[in-house]
């Protein structure tokens, strides 16, 4: 038995030897960090990398630094080679980039959350929405470097993981413009009993789940917060990816902005009202301690999804997650998520260190922002108008006009959208999933009028001054 341990020690002991270098038209590429995801070294003046590593070890990558194009294959971003050491134990393998002549202090960003396809005719809803996404690029910011992130549950079962990840890969290619990979709960495989073997799938068609990547002054970090247990999966970050990312940030100046993705919030609305009691272990990130310790330094703006709702978190003065609603909506059943936020996505426009951003609904132009309804809609308030702002945050005004007349600002409440409350009553029974329902969310806002046939207005104005309104006539309870 002692001698069968000793075997055992010797062969997690045994090392490969990773070789190469990275280049551009030929030349040399100093300063690129490479990893194979336990540590990182950097290129020196000659381009050239090595390392020791774990003989399981399955990928060599790297970060991908400013001013280089996004080398992709297959519609996939490939900054990984797969570790296929020889005889000896050695491996050898060079990057080669290409310049770009862009200017990358200037970009657009789109966030997809819970695409999450099911059946067949989920996937034209997610090639409409990545037509629309190219559309906009080619209208709106053809002068912008453009890239996309799916932050996790790119589709809705493994098991069909072999038809539908190659299929939502095509679809998104259809931007035209690069698109990044999050690892969601709905990505791994359940059968296994670890979670290094739950990722099978996912390495094999989009290679590592944690990795970094530059553009412009942004430095870019996606994450795998889907920890699984053998039986459950909980939001979590082991302590592999921790020590990785100190090494990765240690290589960004403090005081960057850091944007990081991983499908699990860190956050919630119970913790929001200190309800620690209520958080969901696969709901929130336990150890989200752990993880903003590390980004202290930095201008961090976390990208998650999950929860099929959007929600917003000023966390801290450097510290903003944004929780996207689910492009897949009440799992394809409604044309709404749980919270009444419609199919969508989210834009970013970055511009140097400076970030502005909206959702935009799939189908709609950007400034629809908030869907508004007249007395008697609401069942928490059948006495009022009722709004609800999918976007909003604590520094956004929310304000109400009566025949012209300013009332002041609307009261924010804890409610449910009418629009996937009735939706879910009138059809939930014939879903395909029929045990999906609506939820409450804490971005309802109300006011009572003078009048129920009176003309309201609502005008909200967001984080960045841009101002939004939408005006009803009560009288023919229509929009105007």
């Amino acid at each position: 038995m002692v001698a069968a341990l000793t075997m055992m020690s010797a062969a997690a002991a045994s090392l490969i030897s990773l070789s190469g270098r990275v280049l551009s038209d030929g030349k040399p590429v100093a300063g690129v960090p490479v990893t194979d995801g336990i540590q990182i070294v950097t290129t020196d003046k000659s381009g050239k990398y090595s390392m020791k590593s774990a003989e399981d070890t399955k990928f060599v990558y790297i970060t991908l630094p400013d001013g280089y194009k996004v080398p992709v294959d297959s519609g996939v971003p490939v900054l990984y080679a797969d570790i296929m050491p020889d005889s000896k134990g050695r491996f050898r393998h060079d990057f080669n980039l290409e310049r770009s002549d862009r200017d990358m202090t200037r970009q657009v960003l789109f966030v997809m959350a819970d695409p999450q396809v099911y059946f067949d005719p989920n996937l034209d809803e997610v090639e409409k929405a990545a037509l629309e996404m190219k559309a906009t690029v080619e209208n709106e910011y053809p002068d912008r470097e453009a890239l996309g992130i799916v932050v996790g549950d790119i589709i809705g079962r493994i098991s069909q993981g072999d038809k539908y990840f190659p299929w939502m890969i095509r679809n998104i290619a259809k931007t035209d413009f690069p698109y990044f990979y999050v690892c969601g709960n709905h990505d791994i495989e359940m059968d296994v009993p670890t979670n290094d073997e739950s990722r099978k799938s996912f390495n094999r068609y989009f290679g590592p789940t944690y990795y970094s990547f530059n553009r412009g002054k942004i430095h870019y970090v996606v994450l795998d917060d889907v920890y699984w247990m053998g039986r459950y999966y909980a939001g979590y970050l082991d302590k592999k990816q921790l020590d990785w990312l100190k090494q990765d940030l240690a290589l960004v100046p403090e005081g960057s902005t850091v944007i990081v993705s991983m499908h699990i919030p860190a956050y919630s609305r119970e913790a929001r009202h200190q309800e620690w009691n209520k958080e969901s272990y696969h709901k929130v990130l336990s150890n989200r301690k752990a993880l903003f310790d590390i980004l202290k330094p930095y201008n961090v703006h976390l990208m998650t999804g999950h929860e099929h709702y959007n929600e917003n978190y000023i966390l801290a003065e450097n510290l903003y997650e944004h929780c996207h609603a689910p492009l897949s909506n009440l799992f394809w059943c409604a044309p709404w998520a749980m919270d009444g936020t419609p199919s969508g996505y989210a834009v970013y426009e970055i511009d140097g260190d400076k970030i502005n951003w909206y959702y935009k609904s799939v189908g709609r132009d950007k400034d629809y922002q908030f869907e508004l309804y007249p007395t008697g809609v609401s069942r928490e308030h059948p006495e009022a108008i009722v709004a609800n702002i999918w976007n909003v945050d604590s520094s956004w005004k929310i304000e109400w006009f009566e025949d012209g007349k300013p009332m002041g600002e609307m009261t924010r409440y804890v409610g449910r959208d009418p629009n996937i409350w009735n939706d879910v009553v009138t059809n939930g029974k014939n879903y395909a999933f029929p045990y999906m329902g609506t939820d409450i969310t804490e971005h309802m806002f109300y006011a009572v009028p003078n009048s129920d046939s009176s003309v309201i207005t609502v005008k909200a104005t967001d984080h960045n001054g841009n101002v939004y309104t939408q005006t009803l006539d009560q009288k023919t309870r229509k929009g105007l």
